[in-house]
């Protein structure tokens, strides 16, 4: 009897260990996608400036210029 109690004390140990690391495994991947997340609205919110466009058409114009 001694030894299936110790047995099930190690078993509850290794379950709560196991739980704990599902845990911090879980608040990464939270942590992960909340960073994304926000990573995204800055992006969205992230806007060019006129003479930024200008010059991307420019060297599309250039470039186009240069394969013909």
């Amino acid at each position: 009897m001694k030894e299936i109690n110790e047995t099930r004390k190690s078993e509850a140990e290794s379950l709560k260990a196991a739980l704990a690391a599902k845990n911090e495994t879980i608040a990464a991947k939270d942590a992960v996608i909340s960073k994304q997340d926000e990573l995204v609205r800055e992006l969205k919110n992230k806007k060019t400036s006129p003479w930024k466009r200008l010059g991307d058409v420019l060297l599309g114009v250039a470039v186009a210029t240069l394969l013909k």
